[in-house]
């Protein structure tokens, strides 16, 4: 079920769009900015009448390097988005524990709440496939650069962007330089852009950096949305879509279908992209010829009472 997608999986995939159209809009904007006028004093009265008619309640301001600062705002654009990455991110794992953590034994979720030094504790996408038993293999590549980012989310977020000992130490490793020659494009003829270059003393993002990031992040969602589809299997997203669309409502969802199993396979495929055809194989899920005629009954008293 390739096309499968989780409700944590859909949210991430959506910031994933979010972010591209906000870091390329925001980049190209600024550009647009940097190159209206050919001298800094020009640039700077424009950047002053912007402000002043922005309809925001900022009084106007003289900015005497504009060049600078918009180098500068370039800068700061990523440093905000990667820290949205992080979050974006951390909401999707949440979740994705949140659904999993029936199948957590009470000992494996103690284990988890007590081991609370981060130093020295596996990573937490390590742990989740751990507890879940799937192959930790198939995150080869992709878990030393999330490491990579998320120490570098660390720096901007607490350390003022300045870099810190173990940001330079995994940039600076051949496990992390492996990851990034080995990285897949989406067209084959075409590298992967350079990572952010890091020294003692400083750490040069770029907007595409945010990106990278991103997907990083998303490569892994895959691959975790992949390996709950087969631990939960599509009896469990079909039971998901009849409480939501049937038995926990008294109005039915739009479209209303003109029978029952083209409504099931309707929403199963809306809400989760798992795709059923015929439509009455969706039947399949019924154990109990019973609850298939009751199911079918409300079906049609809801659909009537429209």
């Amino acid at each position: 079920m390739s096309e499968f997608e989780s409700e944590p999986y859909r949210i991430y995939a959506d910031a994933h769009t979010r972010l591209n159209n906000y870091i390329k809009i925001s980049t190209v904007a600024v550009e647009y900015l940097y190159n209206a006028k050919e001298s800094k004093e020009d640039l700077s009265l424009l950047i002053n009448e912007l402000i002043a008619d922005s309809k925001e309640r900022w009084t106007p301001r003289i900015i005497k390097d504009p060049e600078k600062e918009l180098n500068q705002l370039k800068n700061d654009l990523t440093k905000s988005a990667i820290i949205w990455v992080y979050s974006a991110f951390d909401v999707f794992f949440k979740q994705i524990e949140g659904i999993l953590s029936s199948k957590f034994s009470k000992e494996e979720k103690n284990t988890t709440t007590v081991n609370t030094d981060e130093e020295n504790r596996e990573h937490k996408l390590i742990e989740l496939y751990a507890k879940m038993n799937w192959d930790k293999n198939e995150l080869d590549d992709l878990l030393i650069i999330l490491k990579f980012y998320e120490s570098l989310r660390h720096c901007v977020a607490h350390n003022q962007g300045l870099p810190s000992g173990k940001l330079l130490g995994i940039s600076e490793s051949i496990e992390f330089k492996d990851a990034i020659s080995n990285w897949k494009t989406k067209f084959e003829k075409k590298s992967i852009s350079p990572p952010p270059v890091v020294n003692d003393k400083n750490i040069e993002l770029k907007p595409h950096h945010s990106i990278l990031y991103s997907e990083t992040c998303l490569r892994i969602a895959k691959k975790i949305n992949a390996n709950l589809f087969k631990l939960l299997g599509v009896n469990h997203f079909i039971e998901k879509t009849i409480k939501k669309h049937l038995l926990e409502t008294s109005v039915l969802s739009n479209p209303v279908c003109s029978n029952y199993s083209r409504y099931l396979v309707y929403h199963l495929n809306n809400d989760f992209r798992i795709k059923i055809n015929p439509y009455n194989d969706v039947y399949c899920y019924y154990e109990k010829e019973d609850e298939l005629k009751q199911h079918k009954s409300r079906y049609n008293t809801l659909k009537n009472n429209r």
